[in-house]
């Protein structure tokens, strides 16, 4: 009984432990995010940087965005989504994408941060939301392929 005990104590310990990996990881980016700055997911483009401005200007209406401010001269693209209330009408969530583009030896590099900006309850003050930085989305992949798709067709 004793030896049955102490397996079913050790299965318990791998499981609960074996996500602790993954928590570290996120507590790490999580701090280093704090002191450096959120990091940019980054590709780079065999094209010049007013061509690839147009073409992910073009491109944020595909991936749900609205240009907000920029320009090519400037090498940078603000965009906001659409506000997605949530299911108990009293949150919103909007998602705001900048861009910035940086003339390289092979073309133009491509840097794209996604945040997301959550308000839970209006009731609770208005205007608090928080925002988070979208490490991994599927995003950054279709607003990258949209671009690359809009430079071929010219």
């Amino acid at each position: 009984m004793k030896t049955l005990s102490a397996f079913l104590l050790s299965v318990v310990m791998v499981f609960t432990l074996a996500g602790c990996g993954s928590v570290g990881s996120d507590f790490t980016s999580n701090v280093r995010e704090k002191f450096d700055g959120p990091s940019y997911h980054t590709k780079t483009v065999s094209a010049d940087p007013r061509s690839v401005f147009d073409a992910a200007k073009q491109s944020l209406d595909k991936v749900g965005f609205r240009f907000v401010s920029g320009g090519a001269a400037q090498g940078r693209i603000q965009a906001l989504s659409d506000l997605t209330a949530s299911d108990s009408l009293k949150g919103t969530r909007q998602l705001s994408m900048k861009v910035r583009l940086s003339p390289v030896a092979a073309g133009t590099a491509v840097a794209v941060l996604i945040t997301e900006q959550i308000e839970d309850d209006f009731n609770k003050g208005a205007g608090q939301a928080t925002e988070t930085t979208l490490r991994e989305s599927p995003l950054y992949e279709a607003f990258y392929r949209s671009i690359e798709q809009a430079l071929a067709a010219k």
